[in-house]
């Protein structure tokens, strides 16, 4: 019996413990047409309970080119954000423009390196993105 209890708690315990979690994006911003460089970046864990986490932050190059990777010890499935602050067709309005985007779960790897990153391809900051806000603290 203390056998059968013992081999129980080891499957339980391995099927249920806190593992570590990777995802990495990468993708350049646009704006009309011309590469958004010095752009926010960040990859954020969204939580259900507790904080949110930034899981990592960056800034696009002068190309409009950036590349994030990510880490978190998670008990369930990271929910992983893309969002990005930036300036691009702003005509003055205070504050940073922000975009929200959930990245495709399936790119979310209990593993310790990331070995298949989301390419969120070229995107043109003019357009407004749908639940698109304005943010003075960006975080």
């Amino acid at each position: 019996m203390l056998i059968i209890s013992f081999v129980l708690f080891a499957i339980a315990h391995q099927g249920f413990s806190f593992r570590e979690q990777v995802v990495g994006v990468r993708g350049k911003l646009t704006c009309n047409g011309k590469n958004l460089n010095s752009a926010d970046v960040k990859l954020i864990d969204k939580n259900f309970i507790g904080p949110d986490i930034i899981l990592a932050s960056t800034k696009t190059d002068s190309d409009g080119n950036y590349e994030l990777s990510g880490r978190s010890m998670a008990f369930l499935q990271m929910s992983v954000h893309l969002k990005i602050f930036h300036d691009c067709d702003d005509r003055g309005v205070p504050c940073q423009r922000t975009v929200d985007l959930r990245i495709p779960p399936s790119y979310v790897e209990r593993n310790d390196v990331v070995s298949n990153y989301f390419d969120a391809g070229s995107m043109n900051m003019a357009f407004k993105y749908p639940n698109e806000q304005r943010s003075c603290f960006n975080g």
